[in-house]
């Protein structure tokens, strides 16, 4: 009677065990479309550019750079970020 008990028990985990090798596999990650991933592509890189613009606006108030070092890395984010925004809009009405 414990012999059986212990079999079953132990078929019981086993099909536990295994019951996900068997099942259909779903995807890690859902498919997005590509409108959406361009948009969140862009969505980062302006994000990245204005942490940049706080970044160095900090490294001037503590000295760590000079001034015209600052206004030259200012203008490249400042643009860099303008250009995100603006390619974000132009894909916005093109698919309105």
């Amino acid at each position: 009677m414990e012999i059986a008990t212990l079999l079953l028990i132990s078929l019981l985990l086993m099909v536990y065990t295994l019951l996900p090798v068997f099942r259909p596999a779903t995807p890690l990650v859902r498919e997005q479309n590509p409108l959406e991933r361009w948009r969140q592509a862009l969505e980062q890189e302006k994000k990245t550019n204005l942490k940049a613009i706080r970044d160095i606006d900090f490294e001037l108030a503590t000295g760590k750079i000079s001034a015209e070092d600052h206004e030259e890395l200012r203008t490249l984010y400042s643009l860099r970020a303008a250009d995100a925004i603006a390619a974000w809009k132009r894909l916005r009405e093109d698919h309105d």
